[in-house]
């Protein structure tokens, strides 16, 4: 848009200067001269129950302070205990010690002798579906509920009832199974079977990816201070804010106006950190006892144990298809392993199948699917909780209809992309804007893809070369959230929102879209962030949906601010509100050219009160605005210009889809069984581009995580004991820029606005991580011409498919 003055522009970040010098504090670099250190006694077994426990020793030994159990920590509602009695995988922690330094915690927890009931486990999600199997939780092995859908995404939004799934009458001897039992989730578009008796050709496949560790770089470390008046302030890692405070406050047992939540930098979170976590009740409880600061730092193996990570999705695919390369059916079943803690373990196969129904558009759909419980880690969002895995089990399956219906891959991709107000999920609701086709046709120019089709099954010297696409799509646009403007006395607008600092600097981007709606000069507005009582209350940083829901937040406070501004400036310079307008940092009438400047405006409204100084709260937002965004307000009460904004639902109609388009050339060794990604080029729909440099830097961060995910990462447990095998970076190793190529990232955006889109944007975090993963893995099938179905494709298991009778070469 080339009128637009900060949109679409490049800026220096607010945190910029601070991560440079290392000025920036994160969690663990609050320091109190009378703070005490906190370590946890952790379950040795994957399911087990405390039989008895016993704290004296600990308690007596010199410079511990305080010792907690189970026994001690409230319920909580995100359906995770603080402290377990009956903890449900490895490393859980049943208690907790507080001492003057960390060597003596971690010696008194040697001293608390715990006596467990040991129970059966399970790690294997197809083995609890089993009859006569163990159940991972004591209420069931299965969510038989609905599914929190798009709106919870796992992130602890959704309550499930839980139950016992067996599938009595199914044949396991296939890693699906076959005649399955029943399946909580199912939804369906048209008669699939019509579409299939309609295909020319059908494939049918089953394709399982991987779960696997988060493991941001920063491990989630908290200070808490419990006052003696009741208050508490709690330093905490999270990507989030206003879900973190509120979440974290329940879980405490506190009023959320009684905790200050104060998180300014965040060392990667990748939806692990999207909202509060019961590691954060420990020192907070801990400090409850003492009124002391208290902090809990997180180690690599804690993180393993206590942090989150992708899901399994197995998943049975059939596809038919018409030789002119129409998709008429689409049938898939699913199995989800949600780990041992995730509030909703269909979130993950919702998400899938409403991506799957974006990205590919069908003429008839069925989907069906279950969640289950193991006794692993928590499956929680890693980048997307399930759009991403949609990603990467249909891509060798449409490379597989390609090759049946004698298709170039790329363009069966392009025909079946989805056009605006195509449906999407199970009520067809609309998709806002889709440019997914002009993502691919971009990401082709810039990697040659014809050039790159010609080297494809060509070898030199050990290596074999291939050629191939992906797509993914993630939901972007929430409405129903709070934005909050102040202009001062001084001029200077303030942009009080929500938004926690994942790192992506999309906290400060929203802020742009108010400089940008009331054309008011960037180096007079300021970005608040980083603290709850000086918040508006918004969604989790999570599911690329900051830009568009915090962003259409705060365009909403702007718009109510210029209103006031013209109200304000009819009063004082006389004519109508409608006669002004707000641009350059002034409020000028068009009539007479008559002007003050918002310094001026601001303090009329400070002599005019009411209303435009938030000291009477209009009842319109009175009845909307959650009470946290008005008490953030209290403190410039009565002394600046305050707007507040709501976001309704008036301001969407349809799925605000993001959706990414990637091509990779990768390299085989046949020798080692070695993949490498020779060149990539990857093009997000993301609406229009707020802030270019954090666009290309997010599309880089994905595609280049995005080779971890196909390639490298795995959760290993052993089936017996359910222990991790892999909790280091040297066992489970995260891909670094070293794993790419030589060549240059090749990454963009089509930059086309959506709609419904504060000046036009969506999203762009999560799509761009499940079409390179879901590129490489084609890329990978076209070098040797065989499909995998199973992930990562680690060097032993490409080089087990070159060794077989599957491979000619």
């Amino acid at each position: 848009m080339a009128d637009n003055q900060y949109v679409g522009q490049d800026f220096e970040i607010p945190d910029g200067r601070a991560k440079v010098t290392g000025e920036a504090k994160y969690a663990d670099d609050y320091l109190f001269d009378n703070a005490l250190d906190a370590k946890t006694v952790k379950s040795p077994y994957a399911h087990a129950k405390v039989q008895d426990i016993d704290t004296t020793a600990a308690e007596q030994m010199s410079g511990v302070e305080a010792v907690i159990t189970y026994k001690d920590v409230p319920g909580t509602d995100i359906g995770q205990p603080i402290l377990a009695e009956e903890p449900l995988v490895y490393g859980y922690p049943v208690a907790a010690v507080a001492a003057k330094d960390e060597y003596t915690a971690a010696a008194a927890v040697e001293e608390i002798d715990v006596e467990y009931e040991v129970l059966d486990h399970v790690v294997d999600p197809v083995e609890t579906l089993k009859p006569g199997s163990p159940n991972a939780r004591p209420e069931g092995n299965a969510p038989t509920g609905e599914a929190g859908g798009e709106s919870a995404e796992g992130q602890g939004g959704a309550t499930n009832a839980v139950g016992t799934i067996k599938w009595k009458n199914a044949d396991f001897s296939e890693r699906f199974p076959k005649n399955p039992g029943k399946y909580p989730l199912k939804w369906s578009w048209g008669d699939v079977e019509k579409g299939f008796e309609k295909a020319d050709h059908v494939v049918e496949d089953t394709v399982e990816s991987q779960p696997f560790a988060t493991n941001p770089l920063e491990p989630r470390s908290t200070v808490a201070h419990w006052q003696s008046n009741g208050s508490v302030k709690v330093w905490g890692s999270s990507q989030s804010m206003s879900m973190t405070h509120t979440g974290l406050a329940s879980m405490i047992g506190v009023s959320p106006a009684n905790l200050t939540f104060i998180n300014n930098f965040t060392g990667g979170g990748f939806g692990s950190k999207g909202t509060s976590y019961p590691q954060m009740g420990v020192p907070a409880l801990l400090s409850k006892e003492l009124n002391r600061p208290v902090k809990i730092r997180g180690t690599r193996k804690e993180e393993f144990h206590w942090g989150n990570g992708r899901s399994t999705l197995i998943a049975k695919i059939k596809v038919g298809i018409t030789d002119d390369g129409t998709i008429t059916a689409l049938d898939i079943q699913g199995i989800a392993d949600s780990g041992a803690y995730s509030a909703d373990a269909l979130s993950t196969l919702s998400s899938a199948y409403n991506s799957i129904s974006q990205c590919w558009q069908p003429e008839t759909l069925r989907v069906r699917g279950i969640g289950v419980f193991t006794n692993t880690p928590k499956r929680w969002p890693q980048r997307g909780p399930g759009q991403n895995q949609g990603g990467l089990v249909m891509s060798q399956v449409i490379d597989q209809l390609a090759e049946v219906a004698s298709i170039d891959p790329l363009e069966l991709r392009m025909q079946n992309t989805p056009s605006q107000g195509d449906p999407a999920g199970p009520t067809r609701a609309p998709i806002t804007s889709a440019n997914l086709k002009e993502a691919y046709e971009m990401a082709a120019e810039d990697i040659n893809y014809e050039e790159k089709r010609r080297r494809s099954g060509t070898v030199e010297g050990s290596k074999i070369y291939g050629v191939g696409a992906g797509t993914a799509s993630h939901h972007s646009g929430y409405i129903g959230f709070d934005g909050l403007v102040a202009v001062h006395t001084d001029g200077t607008v303030e942009v009080r929102q929500g938004a926690g600092n994942l790192g992506t600097e999309s906290f400060a981007a929203v802020a742009r879209m108010v400089a940008e709606t009331m054309d008011v000069p960037w180096d007079q507005v300021k970005v608040q962030w980083g603290r709850s009582d000086q918040a508006s209350f918004t969604l989790g940083q999570f599911s690329s949906n900051t830009t568009f829901t915090t962003g259409l937040a705060n365009v909403k406070a702007a718009e109510t601010a210029m209103e006031y501004l013209r109200e304000i400036a009819s009063q004082t310079l006389g004519g109508a509100p409608d006669d002004y307008e707000v641009t350059g940092g002034e409020v000028v009438n068009t009539q007479t050219g008559d002007s003050m400047t918002l310094a001026q405006a601001a303090q009329a409204a400070v002599e005019l009160g009411g209303k435009y100084t938030a000291e009477t709260v209009p009842t319109k937002y009175q009845e909307s605005l959650v009470p946290l965004t008005i008490a953030a307000a209290q403190d410039i009460k009565g002394e600046s210009l305050v707007a507040f904004g709501k976001s309704t639902s008036e301001d969407l109609d349809g799925f605000v889809t993001s959706f990414a388009g990637c091509i990779a050339e990768v390299s085989v060794d046949l020798q080692t069984g070695e993949v490498a990604v020779e060149e990539i080029a990857n093009y997000a729909d993301s609406g229009r581009i707020i802030h270019p440099e954090g666009h290309k830097a997010q599309v880089e961060g994905a595609t280049v995580q995005a080779i971890g995910y196909v390639l490298m990462e795995h959760y290993l447990h052993d089936d017996d004991t359910g222990i991790p095998l892999n909790t280091d970076f040297y066992k489970n190793k995260p891909p670094a820029i070293q794993d790419y190529s030589e060549t240059e990232l090749k990454t963009g955006g089509v930059d086309n606005p959506d709609p419904y889109g504060p000046h036009g944007a969506k999203g762009v975090g999560e799509p761009p991580y499940g079409a390179a993963a879901a590129a490489v893995a084609s890329a990978t099938r076209d070098a040797l011409g065989v499909t995998f179905d199973t992930f990562p494709l680690s060097p032993s298991e490409v080089l087990e498919k070159i060794q077989s009778e599957e491979v000619d070469i």
